[in-house]
């Protein structure tokens, strides 16, 4: 096994895409990341329907699914639409970003666009979590029994080992990963939000 196929375990190429810094134009847009995924995590969705949840018209939603779909991130669900309405789907289940993609590494033309990419997914997951905090002071009673937490542990690593926390993170995040259109038996389910980091001090 190759230093380069160790740092990819865990992930599925036919349900999960792994970005190279070249291959992240189309997401470089906090619109565009957002309809991404809501699309990966609640299935098939309409123009109309994804710009009512993001506060956008049709028109400029619809804009930006195409240029989605001219990436390769999304596609057309031929079986839902119609005439009317246009269906898009996710091609993959999850997204995640590397430098090390064999064959695709940063340059000077792509490191900044890759900063970008981060740096948007970083705030999108702060404003996330924010939301969620947001709302705990109205639910004092259930908060001993939430199961959710906010962790942050100071590690010594080498490369290799670094790749081994990466490792055992997306496998074992992936045993949980399901359809967004497949049912559940548990009424007790609800959608959650992890979003991983692990990076060098400075």
């Amino acid at each position: 096994m190759s230093d380069d196929d160790e740092g990819f375990l865990g992930l599925d190429p036919t349900r999960d895409v792994l970005l190279s810094p070249s291959a992240m134009r189309g997401l470089v847009n906090p619109l565009r990341l957002r309809l991404l995924e809501l699309l990966q995590a609640d299935g098939p969705s309409t123009a109309t329907e994804l710009g009512r949840r993001v506060g956008q018209s049709t028109g400029v939603t619809s804009y930006h699914l195409r240029v989605l779909a001219q990436h390769g991130f999304i596609v057309e669900d031929e079986e839902r639409g119609d005439d009317r309405d246009r269906w898009w789907r996710a091609v993959h289940r999850s997204t995640s970003f590397s430098f090390r993609v064999p064959g695709d590494p940063a340059t000077e033309d792509t490191v900044d666009q890759a900063a970008q990419f981060i740096r948007l997914n970083v705030e999108a997951s702060h404003r996330r979590a924010i939301d969620w905090v947001d709302t705990l002071p109205s639910q004092v009673d259930e908060l001993a029994a939430m199961p959710w937490t906010v962790s942050d542990w100071p590690l010594l690593l080498t490369h290799d080992q670094a790749r081994m926390v990466v490792t055992a993170v997306r496998e074992l995040v992936a045993q949980f990963q399901r359809d967004p259109e497949a049912a559940t038996d548990d009424p007790g389910a609800v959608r959650a939000h992890a979003q991983f980091q692990l990076f060098p001090e400075q």
